[in-house]
């Protein structure tokens, strides 16, 4: 999963930034809009502390303000992953503000984007005992997508996502933090309108 969570995102910034690159001359989309969507997301803890953890399907949705080739958003994830070291699921969940950048298309059938997300993290598992620790901490990632539309003002969007998160058990402050990168895909529906 390692392995391929990586190609996924090179493979989706790539094209991403060579299409931006082609399409940088076209001029930006007009007007003001809102966006809505959700998806599924599939990937694993990858790095640093969160080694014994297992590839997990969550869950995504965010809310923005569309203003020209830019949205500002605002999201929330979940996702459930196994870990050798606990009694039940390792849940981590984000909440976080997200900037994208869309880039003009000549044939309007595919719309890349480069996207960076900021928030608050949080984790929470079962550990000895049957006592639940909890932790919260940052997330800082960046990530790039494409836009297919499906029907009117409805879209698929699909993306690949490097993030680095911290959760802090409360056992020393920040350098006593759990800390590590998460790689993930993800799939889904985006719902937009531009007045």
């Amino acid at each position: 999963m390692r392995a391929s969570a990586g190609f996924i995102v090179a493979l989706v910034g790539g094209t991403a930034l060579g299409a931006a690159h082609a399409q940088g001359a076209m001029p930006p989309a007009r007007g003001v809009g809102l966006s809505a969507g959700g998806g599924v997301t599939y990937g694993d803890l990858v790095s640093g502390d969160f080694k014994g953890t297992k590839a997990a399907v969550g869950f995504d949705a965010n809310v923005g303000v569309v203003i020209r080739r830019w949205q500002l958003g605002v999201g929330y994830d979940r996702t459930n992953y196994g870990r050798d070291d606990t009694d039940g699921d390792f849940i981590v969940t984000n909440i976080y503000v997200e900037p994208r950048l869309l880039f003009a298309s000549p044939t309007h059938r595919l719309t890349p984007y480069a996207v960076a997300r900021l928030g608050h993290a949080a984790a929470t598992y079962e550990g000895v005992l049957g006592i639940t620790d909890k932790a919260t901490g940052y997330m800082a990632g960046v990530g790039a997508g494409m836009l297919w539309p499906i029907v009117h003002h409805a879209q698929i969007d699909a993306a690949a996502h490097y993030a680095r998160l911290s959760h802090d058990y409360g056992t020393g402050g920040y350098a006593d933090a759990e800390k590590g990168g998460r790689a993930s895909a993800r799939v889904g529906v985006r719902v937009g309108r531009t007045r």
